[in-house]
């Protein structure tokens, strides 16, 4: 049977949040980070413009062929705001669908996947809301 993880959608638009000391080659820089980032910028960035924010994932998954569990789409909101993009530099929702076979299911767990997507389709349309402008 699949199963939506989800975190609960976070406003993107909400305050600043908080600021974080970064380090970009070995220098201490103090960047704005919005409150919904889960992101723990903990690595050595190479330049300012690596520098991105991600909130916290949902995911649909499916069975796999060895009985496992898989990740087949996920969304989370994210930003690059000092990439020189003016569309990343806002909130955005990144969309990243798993495009691989992931099971062969039967008619009963192809149902029930359908059920997910229904409700991955209403998780996605939440977190759009939650940066709508």
């Amino acid at each position: 049977m699949t199963v939506l993880h989800e975190s609960p959608v976070v406003p993107a638009q909400s305050a600043p949040g908080r600021q974080v000391a970064i380090s970009i080659r070995g220098q201490q820089v103090t960047v704005d980070c919005p409150s919904w980032c889960a992101y723990p910028h903990s690595e050595v960035y190479g330049s300012l413009e690596d520098v991105s924010h991600h909130g916290p994932a949902i995911s649909l998954t499916a069975p796999s062929h060895c009985g496992a569990v898989e990740a087949v789409l996920a969304a989370r909101v994210s930003s690059w705001p000092f990439a020189g993009d003016v569309e990343a530099a806002g909130p955005f929702v990144a969309f990243d669908p798993v495009n691989d076979e992931v099971a062969q299911l039967t008619p009963a767990a192809l149902t029930a996947l359908a059920d997910q997507v229904v409700a991955h389709g209403y998780a996605l349309r939440a977190m759009a809301a939650s940066i709508a402008g």
